[in-house]
């Protein structure tokens, strides 16, 4: 090779000079280039990923218990009339409000009416000729039995008068209880037999709310416990209202192992009806602090529940938040704040938001007001 090259001309020789200088600047940079590559590469870190945080907070808490029940009016019936009849006057409107003792339905009274005529007669010639036996009894003109036979005579007069009286008040229907009347299901002139439904009437200001709770917390029930009812308006909305417990059956269900639960609850703005159904929450006496995080701080999974807690791993005049997984074990939800009861302590900042970018050891940069 070496006799070869000897050989070459100079200008041989120079061109080969050049092209091997070429050629290794071209592999040095080449070699160079994926050095630095590898070292980037190596060394790169992404930028921080901007999330929002809260710090994990101690607060009493207070616990409840959750039913289900039903709205139903302290007096509610069905108004029925007790005897047959036409109805001759109707004296309410569908959906009135209606005191105690208002009359609302009367029937045909003509036969009852000369009925009382009747008796009333013979009360009339009953009691004269009372008055006069006992005249004449005093005078010794007659018998004592003779004047027992009128004074029978008085009473049974008087008891066909009350008993007249009776079913004449019986085809006058009144208000048992002030309260608000439902539909009318009659129509004048039409025949009524005993039985036969007239309105509802039921009194809408207070409520009752009865609901069944487990056998076990009955030794946490007492009278005036205040419980909450939760009532579904505008088919989205939710309207909370506070009661008291006011009375618990003196016997568990055998059947289901719960006892009944009677509530009073207000209702001045007459939006509760009876019949709706209510979700019920029951408070019980003890309070304990404990720590909360917002609902959406928390990853729920099959593995389990998690958090990013945000540590910082930088030097002193450098920090450098870095976010790291720790699984929690969570209690209670109300609302948008969840219990925690193991897992973080009191004044553990935790990532709220973006946590689907992060992974252990991404840095972070925290920034509450921006919109992720």
């Amino acid at each position: 090779m070496r006799k070869y090259f000897s050989k070459m001309s100079p200008q041989m020789k120079k061109m080969l000079k050049i092209v091997g200088i070429v050629f290794g600047v071209i592999f040095g940079w080449f070699f160079i280039k994926k050095g630095l590559f590898f070292y980037f590469v190596s060394h790169y870190q992404p930028p921080p990923v901007t999330i929002s945080a809260t710090t994990a907070r101690e607060q009493p808490w207070q616990s409840y218990i959750s039913s289900i029940g039903t709205v139903t009016a302290v007096n509610g019936v069905d108004l029925s009339a007790e005897v047959s009849g036409i109805v001759k006057e109707i004296h309410f409107q569908s959906g009135q409000s209606v005191n105690q003792g208002d009359i609302l339905v009367v029937l045909d009274t003509s036969v009852e009416d000369a009925q009382l005529k009747d008796n009333e007669s013979k009360l009339k010639l009953a009691q004269i000729n009372y008055e006069r036996d006992k005249t004449l009894l005093n005078k010794h003109v007659t018998s004592q039995a003779a004047a027992d036979t009128s004074l029978a005579q008085l009473q049974e007069a008087e008891a066909g008068v009350e008993a007249t009286k009776a079913r004449i008040k019986q085809k006058i229907i009144t208000a048992p209880f002030s309260g608000k009347i439902g539909i009318r299901q009659i129509d004048l002139g039409g025949f009524v037999s005993p039985g036969t439904p007239i309105a509802s009437l039921q009194s809408l200001d207070p409520l009752l709310v009865k609901f069944n709770l487990p056998e076990q917390y009955v030794s946490e029930l007492y009278i005036d416990q205040p419980i909450d009812i939760n009532i579904q308006s505008n088919g989205s909305t939710h309207t909370t209202i506070r009661g008291k417990l006011t009375a618990f059956n003196s016997k568990v269900d055998l059947a289901t192992r719960s006892i009944q639960i009677e509530a009073l609850i207000p209702n001045k703005n007459l939006q509760l009806y009876p019949g709706m159904f209510a979700l019920v929450k029951v408070w019980l006496k003890d309070t304990k602090n404990v720590i909360t995080l917002p609902q959406t701080a928390i990853a729920y999974s099959l593995h389990g529940d998690s958090v990013f807690l945000i540590r910082d791993k930088g030097k002193k005049h450098h920090p450098e938040l870095v976010a790291m997984r720790q699984y929690v074990k969570t209690g209670e939800r109300r609302g948008d704040i969840v219990v925690i009861q193991s897992g973080i302590k009191t004044g553990d900042q935790v990532a709220t938001s973006g946590q689907l970018k992060l992974q252990n050891d991404t840095r972070v940069a925290i920034d509450n007001n921006a919109e992720l």
